[in-house]
């Protein structure tokens, strides 16, 4: 891979102990596009959740928690986690991964801390009418981050352009960060994206680059012999740069299931919550593509 006609040498600047904490296995939507549905769940969440706070409070070095789902805000005990999570000292940040639905009010039980990032994800099969209005507000209070998932239906690209215009204003306002975020498939080791509908490819070609001139967005770093550079995400996976298979990874991540099982993310491998010491090493990549934009932080040095 090249960058300005120069071989990218490594990727990403280093990253701390990266987990993620699938909370419930339920979401109020029935995605086409998603594997989690609207169900009543008997798992003990309460329990459960005291189990892994106890386990991550043990955690000696630095890390970042994202809290994902199903749909992390349906916990029972979300507010009190939250509390629990703010209160441990090496923990540099929490990722609220959402669909937004809650109300501004839900919002506002939420302790404030700079440690606390809500990515809001906008999903245009379901109208979330006050979806901008609660990101303009909430941008006061939390760091916000939209990904703006792009579906490959008409009816619906009617609609989301325009409210794809209104996110983006925002991020022009520095109010929040803005990520284009493209339809893909996932099987072991593979990774295939969407083939748009041509209307729709080009406007998400021309929402990629205008959140990459963005002043507020989110990058990654690439380096080559001359040149060391932080690059719009949308720009990185636009490029292909996330074709990484053969690259030396230096990732520290884990995924916590619903279920207590802890998976090491990128590897064949799990664990109960009991017996997982949060401790791995760097791999190989096996996959044709890192399609987790989490993970292009970690360092990586071309074969």
């Amino acid at each position: 891979m090249q960058y300005e006609n120069q071989k990218i040498l490594e990727i990403g600047q280093g990253s701390p102990l990266n987990i993620n904490w699938e909370m419930v296995s339920h979401c109020q939507y029935d995605c086409s596009y998603c594997y989690y549905r609207p169900f009543t769940s008997d798992t003990n969440y309460s329990t459960l959740s005291k189990i892994i706070l106890k386990k991550l409070k043990n955690i000696e070095e630095d890390f970042i928690i994202n809290l994902i789902g199903g749909e992390p805000t349906l916990h029972p005990d979300f507010t009190q986690v939250i509390d629990e999570l703010i209160s441990i000292e090496n923990l540099k940040e929490i990722r609220i991964v959402t669909n937004f639905i809650k109300p501004e009010s839900f919002w506002n039980k939420i302790q404030r801390s700079s440690k606390i990032k809500i990515t809001a994800s906008y999903h245009p099969e379901y109208k979330n009418k006050d979806f901008i209005k609660k990101s303009e507000i909430l941008s006061d209070q939390f760091n916000i981050d939209i990904a703006f998932l792009f579906t490959n239906k008409i009816e619906e690209f009617i609609k989301y352009k325009e409210v794809f215009e209104d996110a983006y204003q925002l991020a022009k306002q520095k109010k929040l960060t803005l990520n284009c975020v493209r339809l893909h498939k996932e099987e072991y080791n593979n990774t295939t994206y969407e083939e748009y509908d041509p209307e729709i490819e080009d406007f998400i070609k021309e929402s990629e680059h205008k959140v990459s001139s963005l002043d507020n967005k989110e990058t990654t770093l690439i380096k080559t012999s001359d040149i060391q550079k932080n690059i719009a995400k949308s720009h990185f996976l636009a490029n292909g740069y996330n074709k990484l298979k053969g690259w030396k990874c230096d990732i520290k991540a884990f995924i916590i299931h619903y279920d207590a099982q802890v998976s090491y993310a990128c590897k064949n491998t799990k664990k109960h919550i009991l017996t997982c010491d949060f401790k791995t090493e760097g791999i190989v990549c096996p996959f044709n593509l890192c399609e987790c934009d989490d993970y292009w932080s970690f360092k990586k040095v071309a074969p």
